[in-house]
């Protein structure tokens, strides 16, 4: 598992936000219960969407 440290950015769109950390970027959806991670362990790939190690919905 990635280590992380401080929140480095966070970009939000609508429902849905990207937030990278030091050592990790995570994929956020808001429910009705609140902001939820639905993907995490996420390195970034020329040209082609993350590759997340952990994925839910």
């Amino acid at each position: 598992m990635p280590k992380t440290r401080d929140v480095q950015e966070v970009e939000a769109y609508g429902r849905q936000a990207l937030v990278r950390l030091s050592g990790d970027t995570l994929f956020l959806s808001l429910f009705s219960a609140g902001w939820k991670v639905v993907a995490a362990g996420c390195t970034p790939r020329s040209d082609q969407p993350y590759n997340c190690l952990l994925k839910g919905g």
